[in-house]
């Protein structure tokens, strides 16, 4: 198992690391790997993923699904979305209730560590990739281009996170 025990009152939990290897990504197939590449100085994330990704990643729009819309700019740059829009966000990425998730960008995990912090933040196992995109392909590991599969229905199951305040 990728989750380590913890005890707390008497009772077994597991929780993941905030960190995961390349090692992990190619030993657990079944996470969702999510590219969040975002630039400030306006290069654009989508391109950059379509020239090079992770194997079955799928690209996480920063200003579309991890950002409120239409708010003042007093509210700063990227203000925290609403929990039903970023429910329907993840949902449209096929990431639901018991999927796990190991984010990465090219920047020292800036971009891919807010969608980590936001799916921990409600209970949801997720892990940036140690290293990025950089140390998977400096230690020779393979990626695709071009833009990724569509999700199929069954992975579109949405995150409950009714509960969640952001």
């Amino acid at each position: 198992s990728y989750l380590s025990g913890t005890c707390c009152h008497g009772r077994m939990t597991a929780v993941m690391g905030p960190v995961v290897t390349a090692a992990f990504v190619l030993e657990h197939p079944e996470v969702v790997v999510a590219d969040v590449r975002w630039y400030l100085d306006g290069r654009d994330g989508r391109a950059a993923f379509e020239q090079a990704h992770l194997p079955g990643a799928v690209w996480v729009d920063l200003d579309a699904s991890l950002a409120a819309h239409g708010l003042p700019a007093t509210e700063g740059r990227h203000p925290l979305p609403e929990p039903a829009d970023f429910a329907q966000a993840m949902g449209d990425l096929g990431i639901g209730d018991d999927t796990v998730v190991v984010a990465y960008d090219d920047t020292g995990g800036l971009t891919a560590g807010r969608l980590v912090t936001m799916l921990r933040m409600i209970g949801r196992e997720a892990a940036v990739l140690d290293g990025g995109l950089g140390a998977w392909q400096a230690d020779g590991h393979s990626v695709e281009t071009g833009r990724s599969e569509e999700h199929t229905s069954e992975l579109q199951s949405r995150v409950d996170i009714s509960y969640a305040v952001f």
